[in-house]
């Protein structure tokens, strides 16, 4: 009995029951075959499998007997009404079909996986080509002490220069005494300039690159005070080694590459069309390629 109820509870072997079931059902309902001028619709073991599995991931469970002849059935009208309207020709003006076959062929135009691996020296070269692209920004590192600016008076970056004037007295004062709380970072690792304005914001940024390195500077001002900084480190802009962004640049070439082979496909299949464009009068031609336009 356990070895029953096993055997029952394997989903492959309940998709196959249901099958059966349905062909079963469909042979006992119409055992003729297809009248003169009736089209043939086939739905062939893949289709059913997929229904299946489909219906299966999505509620968690495989479907029940009338569910399943419920999903072909579907399929069946799905299919009917999609024939009829191609008679009709109702795709033709609908931008939503237009643009879905659209997308359809683009895919198919879409390259295969041997024609996206690069040849050896391939990526050498598209790297050298585009290599400002792959440029890496200067980068700092540096310590910042904050300093109110919204008192009366402009007391914040009073009191901000007379405590530059200790540090440059005595560059190993302790900071932490000087300043006043904040959530801003006391030591800011390498960033770029960039990162740098998103935490405290771009002019401070922009500031910070024309700061001398090894004493304290300031103040220079932010979005939420004044600063006294010290630069610790300053990395110029530089070009990576190729194998410091492979990865990216694999990206990139393969996007590229894409594309061409893409543009290129379409451009012989658009070899075989004549375009007739009825430009309004005295509104002329706009300057778009026209290989095969008129």
């Amino acid at each position: 009995m356990s070895l029953l109820r096993k055997v029952v509870s394997e989903p492959l072997l309940q998709f196959l029951f249901l099958g059966i079931l349905v062909f079963s059902l469909y042979f006992v309902m119409d055992r003729s075959p297809p009248a003169a001028g009736k089209h043939l619709i086939e739905i062939g073991d893949g289709q059913l499998a997929q229904m299946f599995d489909t219906f299966s991931k999505t509620w968690q469970r495989p479907p029940t007997e009338v569910e399943f002849k419920g999903l072909v059935d579907g399929y069946v009208k799905e299919e009917i009404f999609y024939r009829e309207g191609q008679k009709m020709g109702l795709e033709q003006d609908d931008t939503v079909v237009r643009r879905r076959i659209q997308q359809k062929m683009e895919f198919l135009l879409e390259p295969g996986v041997e024609q996206l691996t690069p040849v050896p020296g391939e990526l050498e070269a598209y790297f050298d080509a585009h290599a400002d692209e792959y440029r890496l920004p200067p980068q700092l590192a540096f310590r910042q002490v904050f300093f109110r600016s919204d008192r009366p008076g402009d007391q914040g970056e009073s009191v901000a220069n007379h405590a530059l004037i200790l540090l440059k007295a005595d560059p190993t004062s302790d900071v932490s005494t000087m300043g006043e709380p904040t959530l801003l970072p006391e030591r800011t690792d390498l960033a770029a300039p960039e990162t740098i304005a998103t935490i405290f914001d771009g002019r401070f940024a922009k500031e910070l690159q024309s700061v001398p390195i090894g004493q304290w500077f300031g103040p220079i001002r932010s979005q939420y005070g004044v600063h006294l900084v010290f630069v610790e480190k300053a990395v110029p802009s530089h070009a990576p080694l190729l194998e410091d962004v492979r990865s990216a640049v694999q990206l990139d070439w393969e996007t590229a590459r894409r594309r061409e082979i893409a543009d290129g496909r379409y451009s012989e299949m658009k070899k075989q069309y004549d375009v007739k464009i009825a430009w309004p009068a005295g509104l002329g031609a706009p300057p778009i390629e026209t290989s095969g336009v008129k």
